[in-house]
């Protein structure tokens, strides 16, 4: 045989590899990214090989409407919540506005719950609660205002959704309160803590919102 036959062979040989290795690269499946699911925050205690989170607890409260709003109320939704005053000169106008667009942006969740407690209950009353919201026009249909005596919702505040409700005559306006929004599941653990005041952090809450949906509740 002369030497062409076997450059030919030897061509062939070195063709039908590469082609192999590359075959092999392009059906090589992506591995899926690891799910990372979202923390839950706040003390948590270890029962035997089960870990107790923190959870919100039990309440009685009134909402705008003037009807009994309880825990059993957002039992099994997820819910946001924070703490304004209807006089705030400082943040809570810009809150009730970031907490207005989010609502906007999630239409399409059926589950979901808005919650702002008043600090100042003294001022506002049920009533000036219902102004402040038809003033700005806010849609109530899964968002409520809600009223209780000032030591309970601000043992409720701290203890429980671990934000700031008090009074303080230093404060602009005569009260101290966090400009966080929370979000808690369907058990009532926190399970995210965003700064109602920044788009940014806002936007990171509706994606936090439809990850917990995908990721833990799809079923």
């Amino acid at each position: 045989m002369n030497r062409n036959f076997y450059r030919l062979i030897f061509s062939g040989l070195i063709f039908s590899f590469l082609s192999c290795g590359g075959s092999e690269n392009e059906t090589t499946e992506k591995q899926p990214e690891p799910i990372i699911p979202l923390p839950y925050m706040g003390q948590h205690e270890i029962d035997g090989t089960d870990t107790v989170y923190h959870t919100i607890p039990d309440y009685v409260l009134l909402a705008h409407d003037s009807t009994e709003f309880t825990n059993e109320r957002v039992k099994n939704k997820i819910h946001v919540v924070n703490f304004f005053f209807t006089s705030c000169p400082a943040i809570c106008p810009a809150m009730i506005g970031q907490m207005q667009r989010l609502q906007g942006n999630t239409t399409d969740i059926e589950e979901l719950v808005f919650l702002s407690h008043t600090v100042d209950p003294v001022r506002d009353t049920i009533p000036k609660l219902r102004t402040y919201i038809e003033e700005r026009n806010i849609d109530t249909r899964n968002w409520f205002f809600l009223y209780g005596e000032k030591e309970y919702v601000y043992d409720l505040g701290m203890n429980g959704y671990i934000l700031n409700a008090m009074e303080d005559e230093k404060a602009e306006g005569g009260f101290l309160h966090s400009e966080y929004f929370v979000l808690i599941d369907r058990e009532r653990h926190i399970r995210g803590m965003y700064d109602g005041t920044e788009t940014e952090q806002v936007d990171q809450l509706e994606k936090d919102i439809r990850k917990l949906l995908k990721e833990e509740y799809a079923n």
